[in-house]
């Protein structure tokens, strides 16, 4: 999963300068409520306190995909982008601006995206984690969540001054619908929160929010269907060894010897899906032409293997290289002959000099673990429903 960073917000020196500004305005006795975000630290601190003194105990947060990090932050995978924030604080103050009572609330979000599907689900919860004090009668939710672009409906709420209470837990679950269309579709989703009571003014607007991102398209990315993904989370692509053999090594030992590093998380940039077709085969034509590359009889059913691929940006053939010699060389090294070929040919050892500085690496490797490979790829494009040039990361696994 991948953060995308916490939200800011109103905190507490607006309230107090909200407060400052009302006391002067005033020419009547009112009580007022005040909406803030707290820091992480702020409503870890705030919910200890809360618990040592509120009438109700160790009230649960709520409850998603995120539980176990809930400070705030967007959390994501391709279908899936969810936080948990424990760090709404509504005060209550007297018309000669004492503090009355405090309350303490969590918010939790969860988007539930679907790769063949212009539609998602969105599950949006708030809990009353503690009070101090005295609080308004009469308090309430309201919640708006606003849809951008061609998302409908354009507006949701889940609550409209719903009551709540310590320990009470609201939750929803609606429907986004995307309408197809003939370019991709970047869908920001905003959200809007007011706690408030008739019996209070509020000093401060309702808190607002965004970072949820969808991206949609219509038979773009993919000929056949529609579908919606978390376009800032960068998937991977895991190659086990147990299934690919030596095309696996192939790319583990082009990943960490050569300068390049094509999509090594934590050292190298990720790579990046080329989808048109004929320029990918061309790429593999420079690379892997027949009149370019010779089989090695002592391969088992030789065939050429390249990396990048030829269906990637990263490709030698559209960074410089002409022909696939000018790649690094490695060939296959047979271990056995259990008749499985990711056992009997695991690893590949290099042919010739290699500096280091080779833009691609190509590789003599049984043909059917090659094969495997590439497919392997071609499916996690389709499962990840990666769109020209959306990057990606490539591991090798066991």
């Amino acid at each position: 999963m991948d953060s995308s960073g916490s939200r800011p917000g109103l905190n507490e020196a607006d309230c107090e300068k909200a407060r400052k500004q009302a006391m002067r305005a005033s020419d009547s006795a009112q009580a007022y409520g005040c909406l803030t975000w707290l820091s992480p630290a702020e409503g870890k601190t705030a919910l200890g306190k809360g618990a040592a003194t509120s009438a109700v105990l160790d009230v649960p947060l709520p409850v998603n995909e995120c539980t176990g990090d809930e400070d705030g932050a967007w959390y994501a995978t391709r279908t899936m982008q969810c936080q948990i924030d424990p760090n709404v604080k509504y005060s209550y103050f007297s018309s000669d601006n004492k503090l009355l009572g405090t309350a303490l609330f969590a918010t939790a979000q969860q988007l539930d995206l679907a790769t063949t599907s212009l539609q998602w689900t969105e599950t949006d919860q708030i809990t009353m984690l503690s009070s101090t004090g005295t609080l308004p009668a009469g308090l309430g939710v309201s919640w708006t969540t606003n849809c951008s672009s061609s998302c409908t409906p354009g507006t949701t709420k889940p609550w409209t001054t719903a009551p709540i209470s310590v320990g009470q837990n609201l939750k929803s679950t609606y429907t986004l619908t995307d309408q197809p269309s003939t370019v991709y579709e970047y869908i920001d989703i905003d959200y809007q929160l007011r706690i408030g009571s008739p019996n209070a003014i509020d000093l401060l607007p309702p808190i607002t929010w965004g970072g949820a991102e969808v991206r949609c398209d219509n038979k773009i990315s993919l000929p056949n269907n529609a579908g919606c993904v978390v376009p800032w989370y960068t998937p991977t692509l895991r190659l086990p060894r147990s299934e690919y053999g030596a095309s696996a090594d192939m790319i583990e030992w082009a990943q960490k010897n050569l300068s390049g590093h094509w999509g090594l998380r934590g050292t190298g940039q990720p790579l990046h899906r080329l989808q048109g077709e004929t320029q990918s085969a061309g790429n593999r034509n420079i690379i892997c032409g027949t009149s370019k590359f010779t089989k090695d009889p002592n391969v088992q059913d030789d065939s050429c293997d390249e990396f990048p691929f030829a269906g990637n940006y990263e490709s030698g053939a559209l960074n410089g290289i002409t022909h696939g010699k000018d790649c690094a060389q490695v060939t296959a090294v047979r271990a056995d002959t259990t008749g499985d070929l990711a056992t009997d040919w695991p690893t590949v050892t290099t042919v010739g000099t290699v500096t280091g500085s080779e833009k691609c690496v190509r590789g003599h490797i049984p043909k059917a673990l090659n094969t495997d490979a590439g497919g392997a790829y071609g499916a996690f494009v389709v499962r990840q429903r990666l769109a020209d040039n959306d990057p990606f990361w490539l591991s090798i696994t066991f």
